[in-house]
C-alpha cells in the first residue's frame, strides 16, 4: 500500500499518541479514534495546538515521517525531520557548498535563474501575456488568468495549495538529502524546505489551471488543496526531483 499524507483538521483539538509502537493513535473531542500505521504515512500536517506525546513525535521521526506544524492561518511554524540517513551525493555537495564563503551569492543566483525559468514556463503554458519578465509581474498575470477563467479570485485556493505543498517538500527533502541539519537553517535565514516550497508555486499554478473550474469552486480551499496534493503527488515529486537534480548539477559545476 502506498504511503499517504495525514492532514489533521485545525478545527479539532487532537491528541496524538503512539499505539503499540507501530501506529499513531489520534483522538479528539467528539471525534472517533483513528489508528494510522507509521509504515503507511508519508508525512503528517498538524495544527500547532495538537497535543503530541514525545513518543509519538519521535516514532514519526525514527520512521522517516516528517511532521509539519502550522499556525491558525495555515502557515508553517515548525518542521520536524528524523535523524541523518544514508549519505547522498546531494548531501555531500550541500555540506561542501554551505561551507563556502560565497554560498549566499551563488545559491541566490541559482534560485533566481530557476524561478525565472519556472515562471516563464507557467506564463507560456497558461498563455497569459506579460510585458515584464520578473516573477512578481508574472505572478500578477497568472492570477488574473485564473480569475478570468473561474470568475473570481482564487487567491485562497493558491495559498492553501502552497501550504499543503510545504509538507510534501519536507517529505521529499528528507528522502533525498537525509540530513536535517542541511535542510533547516544551516546558515541564518536559509531553510531549503521554504525555498523549494516557494519554487513549487509555479507548478502549482499549472495544477490549478488544469483543474476544471467547477471542481475548484465546489470545494473549500483547504479541502481542495489536500485532495489535489494527494492526487498529483507523483507529479509534484517529479518536479521536486528535477529541481533538486538541477541544484546538484549546479553545485557540482561550481565546486568541482
Amino acid at each position: 500500500m502506498n504511503a499517504r499524507a495525514l492532514y489533521l483538521d485545525a478545527a479539532a483539538r487532537w491528541q496524538v499518541r503512539l499505539d503499540d509502537g507501530v501506529a499513531l493513535n489520534i483522538s479528539g473531542p467528539g471525534r472517533a479514534r483513528g489508528l494510522y500505521p507509521l509504515t503507511r504515512l508519508a508525512r503528517v500536517v498538524s495544527p500547532w495546538h495538537a497535543e503530541w506525546t514525545m513518543q509519538a513525535l519521535l516514532a514519526c521521526l525514527q520512521a522517516g515521517v516528517p511532521v509539519l506544524f502550522h499556525d491558525a492561518h495555515g502557515e508553517p511554524v515548525g518542521w520536524c525531520f528524523g535523524p541523518r540517513r544514508r549519505e547522498t551525493t546531494l548531501a555531500a555537495l550541500l555540506r561542501e557548498g554551505l561551507a563556502q564563503s560565497n554560498w549566499n551569492d551563488e545559491f541566490a543566483a541559482w534560485r533566481r535563474a530557476v524561478e525565472r525559468r519556472l515562471a516563464m514556463a507557467a506564463l507560456s503554458a497558461m498563455q497569459a501575456g506579460c510585458c515584464r519578465l520578473d516573477p512578481a509581474a508574472v505572478r500578477v498575470q497568472l492570477c488574473n488568468a485564473h480569475r478570468r477563467r473561474i470568475g473570481h479570485s482564487i487567491g485562497a485556493h493558491l495559498r492553501a495549495l502552497h501550504r499543503a505543498a510545504a509538507a510534501l517538500v519536507g517529505e521529499h527533502l528528507q528522502r533525498e538529502v537525509g540530513d536535517a541539519s542541511l535542510i533547516g537553517y544551516r546558515r541564518p535565514g536559509l531553510h531549503l524546505g521554504a525555498v523549494f516550497t516557494e519554487l513549487l508555486e509555479w507548478p502549482l499554478h499549472l495544477l490549478l489551471w488544469q483543474t476544471p473550474a467547477a471542481d475548484i469552486v465546489a470545494c473549500a480551499p483547504a479541502r481542495f488543496a489536500a485532495a489535489a496534493l494527494e492526487r498529483h503527488a507523483a507529479l509534484l515529486h517529479r518536479e521536486l526531483g528535477g529541481l533538486l537534480g538541477g541544484l546538484e548539477l549546479h553545485l557540482r559545476e561550481w565546486l568541482w
